[in-house]
């Protein structure tokens, strides 16, 4: 069976990179289309707009919370997504469908999205549909922790969770000779560096949240805000996702905006019913860490109620076919499923 790896382009981390690297968000041409929201246009966005267009670039810009549709301009030479999870995936899905340079400039450590070629597409209520796969992935990922560390608290414990799913649904593919996000067998290369984000969310996690709440760039931070969007990427992506991420696509898929929670915090609750299913050693020490960092630990805690009739069609939307179960080639049943997320309703 053939190995696949993949990144993306180029990665840039570092406080105050948007004044020491800003020529980097220039080298991919003039003619531009900028994705963002409202809120961030005013934080960061219109200054960087302002100086790109100071450059000689031409720019567009899509504000995604308006409710405005756009096409893809014309001559348009690449996409520059800046923000959130909503932007990062409506950028992505625009450049990366036609094929033009893409640029991602987070402004949370929140999910490992900025690095991937996959975008995930909801209704208008919600409710998950399905992955989006793309031949290639961002040209740049442009991290400036400057801006990072003035973000919310429950943005970096959200992304601390779903970084701490990497290794546990990567785990899981490799043991199982399953398939990763690219429909083939991970690479040891993938395995490491999912294992590597675990160690260093482990050591790090607690007090960079500390840090954070202070709004300082320490070392601490700067490993976890890597572990959350880089490691985790790349882990993810290439190492596979597996029962923690069926369940996530399974409880949207049913209760869309119902959940009051974002990806990372359903994800905390997900990954633990991923260990304890797999009866893993490691299912308390990830229950205090996440309880420590105001995570929850229960699907009550999303905002939903689950009856045995729910639990039941959660367990059998986990298992749709080309999810992470199936794909991951793990071998827990339903009933085995239906009994660990009882445990954690």
């Amino acid at each position: 069976m053939e190995k696949v790896f993949v990144s993306p382009g180029m990665y840039l981390q570092g406080e105050n990179i948007l004044t020491s690297r800003f020529e980097e968000l220039l080298q991919y041409g003039k003619r531009g289309l900028i994705v963002t929201d409202t809120f961030v246009y005013q934080l960061i966005g219109e200054d960087i707009i302002y100086r790109m267009t100071k450059s000689g670039c031409e720019l567009t810009v899509w504000l995604v919370d308006t409710g405005d549709q756009i096409n893809l301009p014309e001559k348009t030479d690449f996409v520059l997504s800046i923000g959130g999870g909503r932007a990062i995936d409506l950028g992505k899905s625009i450049a990366l469908r036609e094929k033009k340079a893409y640029i991602v400039l987070p402004t949370s450590a929140s999910t490992d999205a900025p690095v991937s070629r996959i975008s995930v597409a909801y209704d208008e209520k919600g409710y998950f549909q399905e992955y989006h796969y793309f031949s290639k992935g961002p040209d740049l990922v442009f991290v400036d922790t400057a801006i990072l560390v003035n973000s919310s608290i429950h943005l970096l414990t959200a992304g601390i969770a779903d970084g701490l799913s990497t290794f546990v649904e990567a785990r899981t593919v490799w043991e199982n000779h399953g398939l990763n996000t690219l429909g083939v067998r991970p690479t040891i290369a993938a395995q490491v560096l999912a294992e590597k984000c675990k160690d260093v969310l482990l050591a790090n996690a607690v007090d960079a949240v500390e840090t954070n709440k202070e709004q300082k760039v320490t070392p601490e931070f700067e490993a976890v805000v890597e572990a959350n969007t880089l490691l985790s990427g790349i882990g993810f992506e290439s190492g596979g996702l597996s029962i923690a991420h069926s369940l996530h696509n399974a409880l949207m898929s049913k209760f869309g905006k119902k959940i009051k929670a974002s990806h990372g915090q359903i994800i905390a609750v997900t990954t633990l019913i991923h260990l304890k299913v797999e009866t893993r050693k490691e299912l308390n020490a990830y229950q205090q860490l996440f309880q420590k960092l105001s995570l929850p630990i229960t699907i009550k805690e999303l905002g939903i109620q689950l009856d045995d009739a729910a639990i039941g069609q959660i367990a059998e939307l986990a298992f749709t076919a080309n999810d992470g179960i199936v794909r991951s080639g793990s071998t827990i049943t339903k009933s085995e499923l239906i009994e660990a997320i009882q445990a954690f309703k």
